[in-house]
């Protein structure tokens, strides 16, 4: 017999079986949502890793004691601190038709533990390969039917492939290490990892990226819709369940924020607040050289120093600039006992929490060349908040945009209704007052049936410039969205909204004749049929708003904004010229 096989039986014999447990984190809020138990040899045995471990006892034929005992250790530690957390237990797909397996082991060691096998779940491996697909889904379904339930490990490295998705329904599947290494800069590794998520969101399959280990390859999962991950970075196996360091849930929980931000934002009407990490503040008097330190074990992502004094930014430090102060001659003692003061910007951008991004962009890049790198401070209520650096700018910037243009009216390039169901949750949200105005062209489809769809195309984007420009003149914080056809819609804070109606009816009203011919605009009307085929003089164009000026959000609901501005719109276009109705809301 073998060293490696007398290690084994010794190993089995006695219980040399170390348990531990790897965090599994939700990717929507950071929190732990479940653990995989692990399994360990004796520390400084040749069969210590679980490879080795399990490939002996596959070889001495002896998988089914080695799986009991690991079992039965891992529910033991984990019955005294598991709360709402699952539990996912490796299992070797040959296991399966083991006829111990199936004598109701697992249900015995939950009732010795207390515990429930809706809190377990088998993970089974697709590297193994399996040939009875019927027979093996016969199993699984046993055992769901037993309220346990089952993930697929490995998925995109084994033998099976997605045939094995087809022919289960687990409702876990585990994104295997290898596709999720490096994700960042992997394009077809991203176009996989997406279409498999795209095809677990439809069969209502949750999926799980094994091996995280840098927080690129985190933003990118978070990105693609991924439910939970798992790896060093966000927790390592560890024998007393281990939980998720602080500043990684929170970098998950922002990241979240952040995508979900996305979907519905436009550069107008999302905040800078938003996308603000919360970097430590230093006082100007600070001496170099902790500084030095600070920059030396600072994350990669901190390219600045801000200096404040009693909470209030009075001036930045970029880590660059530092470096080549410290390196001119006599550097380092000249400035490692002085303090920063005498080296920081005392004119650094600062923009309050509220300001839109698409000004901040704009801001930023109007600065003096020397300094537009330099992050951004972000203050709320006059006190330090945080920093946006120029590469979180610029890649939120044009994420946004991407989004933008994804879901744009195709004509007037305006947000569409995914984008103002998502604006009008968002404000409703908020605790700042706002107001709607619901946009209608009146007499647009008789206009549309004389001078055909091209002309009045051109009408409705001379429209929607119309409109975005007398928002803009009014205030910088506004939404202005395309419903469709001759339908758009503008939220605004502001408290001019009659002012801001009536620019846009007497824009309107200017401008919107040029669309007709010179007979027209004499007669002031148009001859075509009503919709009864009878012959009927009609006024020309005109515009309609309706107005909800949002007073109080208790129970508010966009179907509930939807449904009142309709009531409004019927008195608006009651007359046949151009008029505004504002009425409260809420």
């Amino acid at each position: 017999m073998s060293p490696e096989a007398l290690e084994l039986q010794r190993i089995i014999k006695q219980k040399l079986i170390t348990p531990v447990f790897q965090p599994i984190v939700d990717l929507t809020n950071g929190k732990i949502f479940a653990y995989e138990a692990l399994s360990r040899g004796p520390q400084n045995s040749c069969l210590f890793r679980p490879d080795r471990l399990f490939a002996e006892a596959k070889k001495e034929k002896c998988l089914w004691q080695l799986d009991y005992l690991c079992r039965s250790l891992a529910l033991l530690h984990a019955k005294d601190f598991l709360q709402e957390e699952l539990l996912f237990i490796n299992v070797d797909a040959n296991i399966l038709y083991d006829h111990d397996f199936h004598q109701g082991t697992t249900a015995k060691l939950l009732a010795e533990n207390h515990m429930n096998a809706k809190n377990i779940i088998f993970e089974v491996s697709e590297k193994t390969a399996i040939s009875d697909y019927a027979s093996f889904r016969a199993i699984l379904e046993n055992y769901q039917q037993q309220n346990y339930r089952i993930a697929i490990d490995d998925v995109g490295a084994g033998y099976s492939g997605l045939n094995l998705l087809t022919q289960i329904s687990p409702q876990f599947i585990k994104l295997d290490i290898g596709l999720i290494r490096d994700i960042d800069s992997n394009y077809t590794k991203k176009s996989m990892i997406k279409a498999l998520a795209d095809f677990a969101s439809a069969t209502h399959i949750a999926t799980i990226a094994e091996g995280i280990e840098r927080v690129e390859e985190l933003n990118i999962l978070i990105d693609l819709g991924i439910n939970y991950g798992q790896g060093f970075l966000l927790g390592h196996p560890a024998p007393d369940f281990s939980g998720i360091a602080a500043g990684i849930q929170q970098k998950v929980r922002q990241t979240y924020i952040e995508k979900k931000s996305f979907q519905f934002c436009t550069l107008q009407n999302m905040n800078i607040g938003k996308i603000t990490l919360q970097q430590k503040a230093f006082s100007p008097d600070t001496p170099g050289h902790v500084i030095f330190d600070y920059f030396r074990s600072a994350p990669d992502d901190i390219e600045d120093v801000i200096i404040a004094e009693h909470g209030i930014p009075v001036g930045i430090l970029n880590h660059n600039l530092f470096y080549q102060h410290l390196a001119t001659t006599y550097g380092v003692s000249l400035y490692s006992g002085r303090p920063i003061k005498l080296l920081m910007n005392t004119q650094p951008l600062i923009i309050d929490y509220d300001t839109s991004v698409e000004e901040t962009a704009a801001q930023a890049l109007a600065r003096n060349t020397r300094h537009t790198y330099e992050s951004i401070i972000v203050t709320r209520n006059g006190q330090y908040y945080g920093t946006v650096t120029i590469k979180k700018l610029l890649t939120i910037t044009t994420r946004m945009e991407i989004n933008r243009a994804q879901h744009a009216n195709p004509l007037t390039g305006l947000p569409g209704n995914n984008i103002i169901e998502g604006t009008l949750s968002q404000h409703i949200k908020s605790s700042l007052p706002f107001a709607v105005i619901y946009i209608d062209l009146d007499n647009f489809k008789v206009y549309n049936d004389i001078y055909g769809f091209e002309s009045g195309d051109k009408v409705l984007i001379h429209t929607a410039h119309i409109l975005h420009q007398v928002l803009a003149n009014y205030t910088n914080h506004f939404f202005l969205g395309h419903i469709g056809g001759d339908d758009f819609i503008a939220v605004i804070k502001t408290n001019d909204i009659s002012k801001v109606c009536e620019a846009i009816i007497d824009c309107f009203d200017a401008q919107s004749k040029q669309f007709y011919s010179a007979e027209h605009q004499f007669q002031q009307y148009v001859i075509a049929k009503n919709r009864h085929g009878q012959t009927e003089e009609f006024p020309l164009m005109s515009i309609s708003l309706a107005v909800l000026h949002i007073v109080n959000k208790n129970k508010l609901t966009t179907t509930m904004l939807a449904t009142k501005a309709a009531e409004i719109k019927k008195k608006a276009k009651a007359t046949r010229q151009s008029s505004f109705v504002i009425e409260n809301c809420g």
